[in-house]
């Protein structure tokens, strides 16, 4: 167990200067877009209230109160983060990739190391849920700074202050990510683990068996694809057979299998094909 939180920390730290960068974008823009929102909003009350003399009771039924709402929802606020989570999503293969990269293969010593193969499979996979779930976490932390900043620009008769989880339940990433209901906090993650496993396992045949191995790879991601929307293809056969709670439960389980396979056919590559 020790040597595996090394391998984390050692895999995390590879990746760490890019996610500070990443982390730092996120702020920054989605900070400018706050400033630039509430600057424009405060423009409009002051020409509105003070050039033109409209009523603030007036200009709030004509326009509502300045919210948190109204750029949680804005396209340039949910950019960078997208930005952040598709970066991470391409590191998901480099992280494999990257082992196999340079004159000295560094992929020689970590298959070298005297640890069960199995554990830098699972190494690789664990740095990708922190990342994960610390770009969740770091995203809720900067939120109610975000609304300081709103509150420090805009006057509090024309706002509407929204609490921590009135702003995530508006921001529809974070509502995805962090569900109420904590089963679908398990059902949204599973799938996603299971994405990271089946995509490892591409990565590993590939690396296996080269060239045979992209086709032998695809194949595997698309029948792993097909076996996990099965219940939706037998859906479609039968007629509307199961209920929509039935089918969302039946695809887990057959994540849930398809993780279990990938993770011993990895194994498998790892002891006994894997090629450097």
């Amino acid at each position: 167990m020790k040597l595996f939180g090394k391998l984390v920390n050692f895999e995390f730290r590879r990746f760490l200067p890019i996610y500070i960068i990443l982390l730092i974008a996120v702020f920054l823009i989605q900070a400018a877009d706050v400033a630039f929102y509430a600057f424009m909003m405060k423009s409009e009350i002051t020409e509105a209230v003070v050039k033109h003399g409209i009523s603030k009771e007036r200009f709030l039924l004509d326009n509502g109160y300045v919210s948190m709402s109204n750029i949680l929802s804005s396209s340039t606020f949910t950019l960078p983060i997208v930005m952040a989570a598709v970066t991470i999503f391409i590191y998901i293969l480099f992280i494999w990739y990257r082992d196999w990269l340079g004159k000295n293969t560094f992929i020689y010593r970590l298959l070298m190391l005297p640890v069960k193969r199995i554990q830098l499979f699972f190494s690789k996979g664990a740095t990708i849920l922190i990342l994960v779930f610390g770009l969740v976490a770091y995203q809720v932390a900067i939120l109610p700074a975000l609304h300081v900043l709103l509150k420090l620009i805009i006057p509090v008769d024309y706002r509407a202050d929204l609490s921590i989880q009135g702003m995530i339940e508006n921001f529809y990433y974070l509502k995805f990510l962090l569900p109420e209901n904590f089963i679908d906090f398990v059902i949204n993650y599973g799938f996603g683990i299971t994405l990271v496993i089946v995509l490892f396992t591409m990565i590993l045949i590939e690396r296996s068996y080269r060239f045979r191995g992209i086709f032998m790879a695809a194949f595997y991601g698309i029948g792993s694809l097909i076996l996990v929307f099965s219940p939706y293809i037998l859906q479609g056969i039968m007629k509307g057979y199961f209920y929509e709670n039935e089918l969302l439960w039946l695809q887990f389980a057959i994540a849930i299998v398809v993780s279990i396979l990938s993770v011993f056919f990895s194994n498998h590559l790892l002891n006994r094909k894997i090629r450097v």
